[in-house]
């Protein structure tokens, strides 16, 4: 099979074409749009696959080249050091240096999720980054009091009656008319927010599996959104620490001359939306009466310290909903294992 990378850029990216021995047939330039895209890699007789690194336009380059190719696959940049660390990279090397990677086995493919996955992933990703701005613009407002040495406390400066009570506060006309801009911004997004929120709950209807993971304690409706936004289907994970691993919950172990080398540790890779989410949801449901909650209480009388409890919970969260995605059913209660004694084992 013929292999064709690219390197991708906003207008113009660079071809390299190889013949299955990976002897360079082909090198040019083609418009990183879909029609020259198909026109060109479509024009390339026999079976083909083309390979390109993850970015901002990998789901265009997908959607513009399925159907035409045999396989399409977006490598993990952060991966092919080749790359990423030669000194005298440039457009037409880096292609090049793309299929010396991918004919020693050293490419790691990256999921391209379909529609409408992508946009509640977009919309998530938004809601997310309107939170972190309303944070800060909190911030600024609390910090304005300060600087005024005015005590925000207990006056509920984010309510509507509290901002009247605390701007009174403030003798500068100057200073008022900087708290004033600030609540106009506060309110803004906030609003913003709300549309993003309204517009991810209807992306999520038009997938039942949304509402049943509602079910599980903990699990709200941004919580199921992200998980699966990010996850689509928990088939294309091979095992359950496979899909443990693309949530952040997995388990680093280096071995050497097949012996583990050292103790075994969390994983700081993986999704960090879906982790972010999973221990939200951790920690919403040790506070209600479930079993979740009591296999908390029972990891922490077994000895285990609290943030690893609460990875435990999460994992365990992500398990379920990969139970309930597969099976059609929602959350029981009474099928959670609770370790009876301390130190059992699930």
């Amino acid at each position: 099979m013929k292999t064709i990378c690219l390197d991708v850029h906003s207008d113009w990216s660079q071809l390299v074409a190889a013949d299955p021995n990976g002897v360079v047939f082909l090198e040019t330039q083609v418009e990183t749009r879909p029609e020259p895209l198909r026109r060109l890699i479509g024009g390339i007789p026999g079976p083909k696959r083309v390979l390109f690194e993850e970015g901002p336009l990998s789901a265009l380059i997908h959607d513009a080249l399925d159907g035409i190719v045999q396989e399409i696959v977006s490598c993990d940049s952060t991966r092919n050091a080749l790359i990423a660390r030669a000194e005298d990279s440039n457009d037409a090397r880096d292609a090049r240096r793309l299929i010396t990677l991918d004919r020693a086995g050293a490419v790691h493919p990256v999921y391209i999720p379909h529609e409408p996955y992508r946009t509640l992933r977009s919309l998530l990703s938004h809601d997310r980054e309107l939170a972190k701005t309303i944070n800060g613009v909190k911030n600024r407002i609390k910090a304005l009091f300060r600087r005024e040495g005015i005590s925000a406390r207990g006056v509920g400066v984010f309510k509507p009656d509290g901002r009247k009570t605390a701007t009174e506060q403030i003798g500068s006309p100057a200073m008022q008319w900087q708290l004033k801009s600030l609540y106009d911004q506060l309110n803004l997004l906030t609003r913003q927010r709300q549309r993003a929120h309204r517009l991810s709950a209807r992306q999520g209807r038009g997938l039942p599996v949304v509402k049943r993971l509602q079910s599980t304690p903990g699990v709200g409706p941004i919580t199921a959104q992200t998980l699966v936004a990010w996850i689509v289907t928990p088939q294309r994970f091979k095992s359950r620490s496979a899909l443990a691993s693309y949530a952040g919950l997995g388990i680093g172990q280096g071995f050497t001359n097949w012996r583990p080398v050292g103790h075994a540790r969390a994983s700081k890779r993986g999704q960090r939306a879906v982790k972010r989410v999973l221990f939200l949801a951790a920690n919403a449901a040790i506070k209600g009466s479930n079993a979740l909650a009591r296999r908390y209480r029972a990891r922490l009388a077994a000895g285990w310290p609290h943030r690893k409890a609460m990875r435990d919970i999460a994992r365990k969260i992500l398990l379920i909903s990969q139970a309930l995605w597969i099976s059609g059913k929602e959350y029981q209660d009474d099928q959670v294992n609770v370790p009876d004694t301390p130190g059992q084992a699930e």
